[in-house]
């Protein structure tokens, strides 16, 4: 069918609105590209996905809630990338969203059910038919079944993104032993620093020559700001000034190895947290065949719940 017929037909507008019911990118993406089809096999193999999904849809709650369309970035990973936390945390959500409905469509039974093991029964009595065997319980969706089993069950790499990263994206303090080591240095070293520039901003003497008696921070170093008129009065390092001029912010003498100090353990941390990003990117960029896989079919159930509400 060409493209024109297609228009007159609104079978854009259709696939937009299926697009709508799609609950992540991917499948969405997948709702905009369906195109017509002559062959009959494939035809029945799309009714029976929605039917079954309509079905499902009807008797459960079931959602891919959580799920991205992470490809991108599993790639990254693959090829040596380094995910940021943000990222991690994606990847933890789909991967999660995958082992739930998993779990709802291959639960009670899978796809590759085993014969049920039949009940001891008494012997017949003469003259009538012994009692059949069980037979194996037919999967209720066994088509959303099937597609299922294309789900990853990369549990480790969620163990270790929950290990690793706070639901807040911040890289934890135990994602590491060293990692923890330096940041409980890094409160120490901040506490010397804060406690020695507050004496500034409680000095009566100093204080009158302060713009405001704040701390603040300029090229990565921690400072306070000097009204212009008493430059030279405490001994320092201008590190920038106001935009009128009226204000520099400068860094005392007697805090610079502090504030040395401070920068030194910050770049630790920073090294650290880098390394431990690397280490479970490469979790991920292990199983980045078994997770994009995952991905695309998440996607085909996600259309089919689509075409389920759409319907």
């Amino acid at each position: 069918m060409d493209s024109k017929t297609l228009t007159v037909l609104e079978y854009p507008k259709i696939l937009e609105r299926l697009a709508a019911n799609c609950d992540f990118s991917a499948s969405a993406a997948l709702a905009r590209a369906l195109e017509p089809t002559a062959s009959i096999d494939l035809a029945l193999s799309r009714l029976q996905e929605t039917t079954e999904a309509r079905r499902l849809i009807s008797a459960q709650d079931v959602s891919i809630g959580g799920a991205h369309d992470i490809r991108e970035k599993v790639e990254l990973a693959r090829h040596g990338g380094v995910l940021d936390p943000t990222d991690l945390l994606d990847v933890k959500g789909t991967l999660i969203a995958c082992r739930e409905l998993k779990r709802s469509l291959l639960g009670k039974g899978a796809l590759q059910t085993s014969a049920t093991t039949p009940a001891r029964s008494a012997r017949p009595k003469p003259g009538k038919p012994a009692p059949e065997a069980a037979q194996p319980e037919e999967h209720p969706f066994p088509r959303l079944a099937e597609m299922a089993l294309a789900l990853p069950a990369t549990l480790g790499v969620v163990d270790a993104i929950s290990r690793t990263i706070s639901d807040k994206g911040e890289v934890l303090d135990s994602a590491s032993p060293k990692l923890g080591s330096i940041r409980a240095e890094l409160r120490v070293a901040r506490e010397r620093l804060m406690s020695r520039l507050q004496r500034y901003l409680g000095d009566s003497h100093t204080a009158q020559m302060l713009q405001d008696t704040i701390i603040t921070q300029r090229e990565g170093r921690y400072v306070i700001p000097l009204r212009a008129e008493f430059k030279g009065q405490i001994k320092s390092i201008v590190h920038d000034q106001s935009s009128s001029g009226a204000t520099l912010f400068i860094e005392p003498i007697a805090v610079v190895e502090l504030n040395n100090k401070m920068r030194e353990v910050e770049l630790a941390e920073r090294d650290e947290v880098r390394r431990v990003l690397a280490e479970v990117s490469g979790q991920v960029g292990l199983n980045a065949q078994d997770i994009i896989t995952g991905v695309e079919a998440l996607a085909e159930i996600d259309l089919a719940f689509a075409k389920a509400k759409y319907a």
